[in-house]
């Protein structure tokens, strides 16, 4: 473990596994705010992989894991350089971070808490959102993407299946007429064991992406003519 400025902050906001150290915090009323800096910088252009000087600092902010029941952000102050390399077309770039990808607003962490709280703990995504500070369209948003990208990123998260079925039904949030309706899917398939798995989704789109999607190899006829028939 690298050495920090303050090692017992870091033990309890466990920023050590971020990469970062803390340098300060303050209270901004519904918000806890974090100062950090990188433990280790890397100060290599991304594009000709030559070393860089140092030309000043930049502040990102990144929404992370609640801290006492508070919201948190992240102020890291990261450092800029300038590409020492006459004939690379990057002039000015900024260390990446461990903890987050680059051009993004939450931390790594953060969405695998999302998944963990929605699945698992069977929160709202207005509550985890309230929890986290920020909107719900945002909350939905990562939560539907990292799990397209937990099942889809995977070639074989078919593997095995022999039937696979499709229902679905439509509901209301309020009673008001005119009010727009969420669309829900029921999806299940037996593996070779006859054993039936179920899962179910509430957009449509995140969840199976698309039709084609449901005509993968091994699924039986049975299977394709019964999917076929819902419009996509």
């Amino acid at each position: 473990m690298h050495p920090t400025g303050n090692l017992v902050a870091d033990t309890i906001c466990r920023t050590a596994e971020l990469g970062l150290t803390i340098t300060g915090a303050a209270d901004a009323g519904t918000l806890t705010i974090i100062d950090a800096a990188p433990v280790a910088v890397a100060d290599s252009c991304p594009d000709c992989a030559m070393p860089g000087a140092k030309r000043d600092h930049v502040r990102r902010r990144l929404v992370d894991l609640p801290v006492v029941g508070f919201p948190t952000r992240l102020h890291v102050r990261v450092p800029r350089f300038t590409c020492t390399n006459p004939t690379c077309s990057r002039k000015i770039f900024q260390t990446s971070l461990p903890c987050a990808d680059d051009g993004a607003t939450l931390t790594r962490r953060v969405t695998r808490w999302i998944l963990q709280r929605l699945a698992i703990d069977r929160m709202s995504v207005a509550a985890t959102a309230k929890a986290l500070g920020v909107g719900w369209e945002l909350v939905n948003k990562v939560a539907v993407t990292a799990t397209r990208n937990l099942v889809y990123a995977d070639p074989s998260h078919l593997a095995g299946v022999r039937i696979l079925g499709v229902d679905e039904h439509v509901w209301k949030h309020t009673r008001r007429p005119g009010e727009p309706s969420s669309m829900g899917h029921g999806a299940g398939g037996s593996d070779p064991t006859g054993r039936w798995a179920r899962a179910s989704a509430v957009d449509r789109h995140a969840a199976f992406g698309a039709a084609p999607r449901f005509y993968e190899a091994g699924c039986s006829n049975a299977a394709k003519r019964s999917a076929s028939r819902f419009r996509w």
